[in-house]
């Protein structure tokens, strides 16, 4: 080999290992106390991680309806929805059930008496009477059409309009048919039929129909129910219910209330604060209002201090307050934020109820 070979040889030798030491270098990080000095090691501060037992889920603004649900399946909270309904007046119980579906009020027609049916077939308009006969099978209607004075073989010939010019000729004649009979055509009818036909009964009529209604289907109805009428529901609750409601919102509409609460009560709120949680919320606050804030004598400086609490704070604050308090909060509270309170699960509620 030249001596020119042997030069390159160790001059590329050398490169290499000198590329493999700096690169080495470059991954090399200093730990522990390697990196100990002056200002000592840096410990970062890791909270603890939240498992699954630590979330509580309650009923939110997300799902308003949430409570409704719950309320279909658990009987005592059932009794004691019933015990709220039956202070309504009858105006509201019909404007809210009149938003029954199709379904449920033909479910609730199948309970009426035959004198009932009877009379809501008076109801139907001479196209829903022809569409109903239309259904019934031929020797059924041959019969009724006979005692209505309608020819048979001409009723069957006809189109759907002159069918029903056929009926509205002879309604007084089907109107004096027996009232089973009448029933038994009744019976042909499909649930918008019989919706519309129940639509057009009296007031009077109406309820006594809703009235029949079981608890399950009051509650279902009720999902229905604007923001404002469910509210009126729960506003006749008495104070020891409301007291409970409180309890079952969710942390955001509980802190709403609070925000509503009077001077006196956010002071009493403010009083009940642990030494921590009276710290933070100080802490919170501008650095000028701090020294007043801790010296807070009157209810006004105390009642400010809640303005620096969180979102759970002030719930928790709820939570702890007399049940004159709560329910005087209540009274206050915003329709929307009444008409989230749940009652599902509350002990005393279903106590009175099942009393």
């Amino acid at each position: 080999m030249s001596k020119r070979s042997t030069s390159l040889l160790i001059a590329l030798s050398v490169v290499v290992i000198g590329s493999v030491v700096f690169m080495k270098s470059r991954n090399t990080t200093p730990t522990g106390t390697d990196v100990s000095g002056a200002i000592g090691t840096v410990d970062k501060y890791r909270s603890e991680q939240i498992t699954p037992s630590d979330v509580v889920t309650t009923n939110n603004a997300a799902a308003p309806d949430a409570f409704y649900l719950a309320l279909a399946n658990d009987e005592a909270s059932l009794e004691t929805f019933n015990a709220i309904w039956g202070r309504m007046s009858a105006q509201e119980r019909l404007a809210i059930l009149s938003r029954m579906d199709k379904q449920m009020a033909s479910s609730i027609l199948e309970r009426a008496s035959v004198d009932e049916r009877a009379s809501l077939l008076g109801r139907s308009t001479p196209e829903e009477r022809a569409s109903i006969l239309g259904r019934m099978n031929a020797t059924e209607r041959s019969s009724v059409l006979q005692k209505a004075g309608v020819e048979a073989t001409a009723f069957e010939r006809a189109t759907e309009t002159e069918r029903a010019q056929m009926i509205d000729r002879a309604n007084l004649s089907l109107d004096r048919m027996s009232v089973t009979e009448r029933a038994a055509i009744f019976n042909q009818a499909t649930p918008d039929e019989r919706m519309n036909m129940l639509g057009r009964a009296t007031a009077d009529e109406r309820l006594r129909f809703y009235e029949r209604t079981t608890a399950t289907e009051r509650a279902a109805v009720l999902a229905r129910a604007s923001v404002e009428e469910r509210a009126s529901i729960l506003q006749r609750a008495t104070a020891e219910e409301r007291m409970n409601m409180t309890q079952r919102m969710s942390v955001d509409a509980r802190a709403a209330i609070v925000e509503r609460a009077s001077v006196a009560e956010r002071a009493s709120f403010a009083d009940r604060a642990s030494k921590e949680e009276r710290a933070s919320m100080i802490a919170r606050a501008p650095e000028a209002e701090r020294a007043k804030l801790e010296k807070a004598s009157t209810d006004a400086e105390r009642a400010s201090i809640l303005n620096y609490a969180t979102v759970a704070e002030r719930a928790s604050f709820l939570d702890r307050a007399t049940e004159a308090e709560r329910a005087a909060a209540f009274e206050r509270a915003f329709v929307g934020e009444r008409a989230e309170a749940s009652l599902e699960k509350s002990a005393e509620m279903e106590k009175t109820a099942r009393n």
